[in-house]
């Protein structure tokens, strides 16, 4: 599985499509972009305000990994403090 988490402790209410200016949900967005890529589970945003994550499969984890990671950093802004961690983990982590 392909975790992608984004964070920005303390912030109250993250809001990642503004942080990242899409129109769409970032999940909707980076599938489009990558459409080898499964989205299979989000963590419930009532008990996680200031992050988000999101779980996607694919064939090959680690070269779509890179890819997410280029299309995060080609739109995330310079001024923003939220951050983001994108990597291969187990089902149950």
């Amino acid at each position: 599985m392909i975790k992608v988490h984004f964070f920005d402790y303390g912030c109250g209410s993250l809001n990642v499509e503004h942080e990242l200016m899409l129109s769409e949900g970032v999940d909707d967005f980076l599938i489009r972009q990558l459409p080898e890529l499964r989205l299979e589970a989000t963590d419930n945003l009532n008990d996680m305000e200031d992050n988000e994550i999101y779980w996607f499969s694919a064939v090959n984890e680690k070269l779509l990994c890179s890819r997410i990671i280029d299309l995060l950093e080609a739109i995330l802004s310079k001024d923003t403090n939220m951050k983001y961690t994108v990597s291969v983990t187990s089902d149950d982590s």
